[in-house]
């Protein structure tokens, strides 16, 4: 799609995810608005061509930002992601929730054409279907869970009820540089300190890592879908597992450190295996990831400055 001078909406644009596709969208000529407020992304990520608005998605003032901007696209990221957190108080997902009914609202009022929702391949929960393809149930094993499948629902509510155009992409673990949060960031930023990060159990837990270019590269794919192929569901991952062992050590061994992780008692809410089919999203667009966890932890590593 061409998306020169097309307004483009992202919330959590000052996110991880977000920022990296607010900078990919500009640079193919979108004029992009952001709708963030600070909680977790970080006010040097916006990126100065962007018009930014410092505010809650539950706000009611969203209407102002539609009706000022009018886009015709949206992107949504802003949700809790500490989902330890939510474990501990489920309540902490409610604004997520009544947030991304605020901004589906709006999107239907206004006429947007598409609406673009970052959902979690954690919605499969402990399944033993691996690499897990779309159809597979969801398996409410945290908050987390429960309130990214509940806005998936109200997405497709959307749709049915006022044919509001939807993709819902569900991905991977996503790393790359200038991540703060999640397990990666905390070995990265533990181990190159000359410390030792924590381990919640015993390390066997796997994980299905996915480069952040690759993200955006299919975030940006997922605009030329046909008209046939837009309201549906697509896992965006590498299906291949790697533990947090593995991923420990193969960090240590980048930069240089001794790998002895500091073991913890398990916690509640954790996912044991996880790994994405992707044959879908490859099949309908030709998308597949080009970094593979070796690569893209040097990538990362290098950027940071730390190899």
């Amino acid at each position: 799609m061409d998306l020169t001078d097309k307004k483009i909406l992202v919330t959590g644009g000052a996110g991880f995810i977000g920022s990296y596709t607010v900078n990919a969208l500009i640079e193919r000529g979108a004029r992009v608005v952001v709708v963030d407020n600070l909680s977790t992304g970080r006010r040097e990520n916006i990126n100065p061509s962007a018009t930014f608005y410092d505010m809650n998605i539950a706000d009611n003032n969203i209407r102002n930002v539609f009706d000022n901007e009018r886009p015709e696209i949206v992107y949504h990221f802003a949700f809790n992601v500490l989902v330890p957190n939510s474990v501990k108080d489920p309540l902490i997902d409610m604004d997520s929730i009544a947030g991304s009914i605020n901004i589906l609202k709006n999107s239907k009022d206004l006429g947007v054409k598409k609406f673009i929702f970052a959902s979690s391949g954690f919605v499969y929960g402990n399944t033993l279907n691996l690499p897990t393809k779309e159809d597979e149930p969801i398996d409410p094993v945290s908050p987390y869970v429960v309130a990214k499948n509940t806005v998936e629902n109200y997405v497709k509510f959307f749709y049915k009820a006022y044919k509001l155009n939807y993709v819902i992409l569900r991905y991977a673990t996503v790393y790359g540089a200038g991540q703060t949060m999640g397990a990666m960031s905390d070995y990265i930023r533990k181990l190159s300190m000359g410390d030792q990060a924590e381990i919640w159990g015993d390390g066997s837990k796997t994980r299905d890592y996915l480069y952040i270019d690759d993200v955006v590269s299919a975030n940006l794919k997922i605009l030329d879908l046909e008209e046939s192929l837009i309201n549906s569901i697509y896992n965006v991952g590498t299906g291949k597992e790697t533990t947090l062992n593995e991923l420990y050590f193969k960090i240590a061994d980048c930069i240089g450190k001794d790998a002895m992780p500091k073991y913890r008692e398990d916690r509640e809410g954790e996912l044991m295996r996880f790994c994405l089919d992707c044959s879908k999203i490859k099949k309908v667009l030709n998308w597949e990831p080009e970094y593979d966890l070796n690569k893209g932890l040097r990538g990362r590593l290098n950027i940071e400055g730390l190899i």
